[in-house]
C-alpha cells in the first residue's frame, strides 16, 4: 500500500512540471517582448491555456513569473553536471575544459533568459537577486578552485589571479546574449565554445623556461 502511492503520483507530477516549464518559457517570451512592466498576465494565461487563477496555483505574483525564468539559467542539472566533473579523476586542466565546457553550453540554451535578466535585473525582489548571485558566485566558485589549484600545482602559469579569470568565463558565457547580433553570422556555437576554452587555457599555459644568455 505505501509503495504504490508514489507511483500514482508521478503523471500528476509530470504534468505539472510540463505545465510550469511551458508558463517559464512563455513568460520570458512575453517579458522580452514586452518588457517586465509591460506584459499582461492575463493574456500569459490565454497563451499557455490556463485561466488566470490555474496560473497562480504556481505563482503567488506577477514578479515569481520573472524570478523563475531567471532561477532556470543555472539550473540544478548544470550545478550536478559541474560537481561530477569537480570531484573525478580527470587532470586539472582537462577537469577545467570540461567545466568550461558545461558552463558555455549551457549559456547558449539559456542566452534569452541571461538577456532578460539584464533588462529586467531591477525587477526581482531582493531575495531573488541575492539568490541569483550566490549562484553565479557558486559557478565562479568552480572555477576559481580548479584554477587556483593548478597554480599551486605548478601546472597552470604562476601570477594568475584565479578569482578574476574565472570572473572572465562568467562574462564569457553572457557574451552570446549581449552580443547575438554581431555574433550570429560569424562564428557556430560549437567553435565559440572552443575558441573561448582554447582564450582561457592559453592565458594559463606556463611560459616555456628561458635557458642561459636568453633575451628575456
Amino acid at each position: 500500500m505505501t509503495t504504490a502511492r508514489p507511483e500514482r503520483l508521478r503523471p500528476a507530477q509530470a504534468r505539472s512540471a510540463q505545465r510550469r516549464e511551458l508558463l517559464v518559457s512563455t513568460a520570458s517570451r512575453h517579458i522580452i517582448e514586452r518588457g517586465f512592466e509591460g506584459f499582461s498576465v492575463s493574456t500569459l494565461a490565454e497563451d499557455v491555456g490556463m485561466s488566470v487563477g490555474g496560473m497562480y496555483r504556481y505563482i503567488k505574483t506577477k514578479s515569481d513569473l520573472l524570478v523563475m525564468a531567471c532561477e532556470d539559467i543555472y539550473g540544478g542539472a548544470l550545478r550536478e553536471q559541474l560537481a561530477e566533473v569537480t570531484t573525478g579523476e580527470l587532470p586539472l586542466p582537462d577537469k577545467l575544459r570540461a567545466a568550461i565546457g558545461l558552463y558555455l553550453r549551457s549559456c547558449l540554451t539559456h542566452q534569452d533568459l541571461i538577456l532578460l535578466t539584464y533588462r529586467e535585473y531591477r525587477h526581482l525582489p531582493r531575495d531573488a537577486q541575492l539568490r541569483y548571485m550566490d549562484r553565479e558566485k557558486g559557478i565562479a566558485g568552480v572555477f576559481t578552485d580548479i584554477i587556483a589549484a593548478g597554480i599551486r600545482r605548478g601546472i597552470f602559469r604562476s601570477g594568475i589571479a584565479a578569482a578574476l579569470l574565472a570572473e572572465d568565463i562568467i562574462v564569457l558565457g553572457h557574451l552570446p546574449a549581449l552580443k547575438a547580433w554581431a555574433l550570429r553570422d560569424e562564428v557556430t556555437a560549437q567553435d565559440l565554445v572552443h575558441q573561448h576554452t582554447e582564450l582561457i587555457m592559453t592565458r594559463l599555459t606556463p611560459a616555456p623556461a628561458q635557458g642561459p644568455g636568453e633575451i628575456r
